[in-house]
């Protein structure tokens, strides 16, 4: 072989090598890695928004102490930009653009209320910056039209709420006679929809009941529905909605005449309400940050180390939602650490190509409609009363079961997958 073959034998190793390493491995690793952190810190979601940031924070206050995200043999610091949406979607809009636009921030991470992730989903879209919504988000956004290339939604859509409700309610405690209650917004319309499709399936014909939007004062609806006289009444509000109908079901006494299953329980909502509200009312979470007793051994060590440092962190126990907060951020490092880039598509392929990974609620898989499949989709639980409590303000529930298996979650053709 002569010179010139040689010569060009190398340079075509070498251009090929380059196709085969990710862009930014070819590229020199950032300074560092500006994550924009956004939810509802104020307004209507407020009960929720800063236990979200308390875990987010969390996990980049790990991941620094540790060196940094890893890129190659480099590692380097996240810079957090915090930022309030309000609760309001055209507020989250004009802060999503001036994080990506001016701040240039290569990961952003939050929201709180469904329909600000909707529109900014929608934003995602046009800029392709990696997303990762923290909150339950609207069963739409998931179709295969809607949902953006890097957008990755770790905490599922509210239908998955309502039809494990309603599978539950019907499979396990054997109520036939419900009332369906719930707001005249996505997140709890999301959860009529999965219920609806769970009670149909089960034979089982249920009343709806909603209220419009901005409503303060449930006590109306509730008497009504006591006149009814269900076997249970299924609750569907989020935010300071939440706290306010629980409270009436027990002032109004709607409580004492029919079963209570709250759809979606936080600690938020359960510690903003009296002792006596909460008593025997069931519920689904997320996550529990007290898992003793639970069946998994595996999954209550990792949801006790969990609680003991954000404990001992932030002085109070962690929300579901500090919980999702804080694995929403993980894995957006991990994405950005598999594909050794912070370009949205890179990490998006990455993760699909990678979609199983570790959690307080056990291993999840990423779905091609970008929502995980957990091996615990929520835990089933039960309110408790003063005298049932060790700690009157956190001591909220107790565990008595959990949903697991793949219907959970929508089918994917039903998602244009």
């Amino acid at each position: 072989m002569n010179k010139k073959s040689i010569l060009c034998l190398m340079f075509s190793c070498v251009f090929m090598v380059g196709f085969l390493v990710p862009g930014e491995s070819r590229a020199q690793a950032p300074d560092k890695v500006k994550i924009g952190l956004m939810f509802g810190l104020t307004g209507a979601a407020s009960p929720i928004g800063p236990v979200q940031l308390d875990g987010a924070k969390l996990a980049i206050k790990e991941i620094n102490a540790a060196g940094g995200v890893k890129f190659g043999s480099k590692k380097v610091p996240i810079e957090t930009l915090v930022r309030d949406d309000e609760s309001k979607p055209d507020i989250a809009i004009r802060r999503f653009r001036e994080l990506v636009e001016e701040s240039k921030v290569h990961v952003i991470v939050g929201q709180t209320f469904a329909p600000i992730s909707a529109a900014l989903n929608k934003e995602v879209k046009k800029t392709t910056v990696p997303y990762f919504p923290v909150n339950v988000v609207a069963i739409n956004m998931f179709e295969k039209s809607e949902m953006a290339e890097t957008t990755f939604a770790i905490h599922g859509a509210a239908y998955s709420i309502g039809y494990a409700g309603a599978a539950y309610i019907v499979d396990k405690l054997k109520y036939k006679k419900i009332v369906f209650f719930g707001p005249a917004y996505a997140f709890g319309r999301d959860q009529w929809a999965g219920a609806k499709a769970a009670f149909d399936k089960r034979g089982v014909k249920v009343e709806y009941v909603e209220s419009p939007v901005g409503t303060s004062d449930y006590t109306s609806y509730l008497l009504k529905i006591g006149e009814k006289k269900p076997d249970v009444v299924m609750l569907a509000h989020w935010g300071v909605d939440a706290i306010n109908v629980l409270k009436q079901t027990y002032e109004t006494g709607l409580k004492k005449k029919s079963k209570v299953w709250f759809d979606w329980m936080t600690n938020s909502f359960g510690s903003g309400v009296p002792p006596e509200a909460l008593e025997g009312v069931y519920s689904l979470m997320s996550w529990y940050y007290d898992m003793k007793g639970f069946q998994d051994a595996a999954i209550v060590k990792a949801s006790d180390a969990f609680t003991k440092k954000f404990t001992k962190e932030y002085n109070y126990p962690p929300d579901p939602y500090s919980a999702m907060a804080y694995e929403g951020v993980m894995e957006a490092v991990r994405a950005m650490e598999l594909a050794q880039s912070t370009d949205g598509k890179a990490m998006a392929k990455a993760l699909m190509a990678n979609p199983k990974f570790n959690s307080m609620k056990g291993q999840g898989v990423w779905r091609a409609d970008h929502q995980p499949l957990f091996k615990y989709g929520a835990y089933v639980v039960v309110g408790k009363g003063a005298k049932e409590r060790k700690d009157q303000k956190w001591d909220l529930v107790k565990i008595v079961g959990a949903y697991t298996g793949e219907d959970y979650l929508p089918a994917l053709s039903t998602l244009g997958y």
